[in-house]
């Protein structure tokens, strides 16, 4: 005879059954693989609150409710008077989560960096391949705006990251993009002293510089170098930049 299993918390024996989906859960799901077989495009409006609420068989609430799950997941804009819209996805969702982790200590600022790094300094050796002379006119317009507000903290960290958000275009992938903006938008978010940051500035002038002219002379192996040994810098004075926190 098998031995009966101990009680679980609830006092059953055996597994805990799983809890089925939420209603608003299962319709948000039906709604997104609707939204995706129409082919909608940003911009695009839904059908109404009353068609949905028709077409569904759920209640007004559930449709609210699933509609917010979506507009979470940056799928949908909610507006009151014009209903629900196709947004244009940006992966401000992900840099959400990002910075959440990093509160809650579930990861660390070095191990965000060390994403970066993989993925940034491959990005920097295609940007010098399939960079575009528009992709240059906007690094160098945002370098020397950067160096002419070489006292505004704002200014600098602004341009500082859309910089790096241009060489991440400049790859011509927009998965690049999706991947590196968030992580950029948690870094902008992290940075605690402005004072070390301002007087940490010529050494990021001089190496966005060498990353821009590597790009500009198609030189992958040169801009694949200047971006590793730019982040690596930043990865050393982590300790003045952000907030020190130990994982879990």
């Amino acid at each position: 005879m098998a031995p009966s299993q101990p009680p679980n918390a609830a006092g059953w024996s055996g597994a805990a059954p799983e809890r089925p989906p939420r209603l608003p859960d299962v319709v948000a799901e039906r709604l997104q693989r609707d939204l995706l077989e129409q082919g909608l495009r940003p911009g695009d409006r839904l059908p109404t609150e009353p068609q949905l609420v028709e077409r569904y068989g759920v209640s007004r609430t559930v449709i609210r409710e699933a509609g917010r799950i979506l507009e979470q997941r940056g799928l949908v804009d909610i507006r009151p008077g014009r209903g629900m819209t196709v947004s244009t996805p940006d992966g401000s969702a992900i840099a959400q989560h990002y910075s959440l982790m990093l509160g809650m200590n579930a990861m660390t600022f070095q191990q965000l960096m060390e994403t970066r790094l993989i993925i940034e300094v491959e990005v920097a050796a295609l940007g010098a391949a399939r960079r575009t002379e528009e992709d240059l006119g906007d690094l160098r317009a945002s370098l020397e705006r950067a160096e002419r507000h070489a006292d505004d903290y704002q200014v600098c960290l602004e341009e500082d990251m859309r910089f790096h958000e241009i060489v991440t275009r400049a790859g011509g992938n927009p998965f690049f993009s999706w991947f590196m903006d968030p992580v950029n938008t948690c870094l902008r978010e992290s940075y605690k002293d402005s004072g070390a940051y301002l007087a940490s500035l010529p050494q990021t002038f001089a190496e966005h510089r060498a990353i821009l002219d590597a790009i500009a002379a198609g030189d992958a192996d040169a801009a694949r170098r200047s971006a590793r040994e730019h982040l690596n810098r930043v990865v050393s004075q982590q300790d003045d930049l952000v907030p020190a926190r130990e994982p879990r």
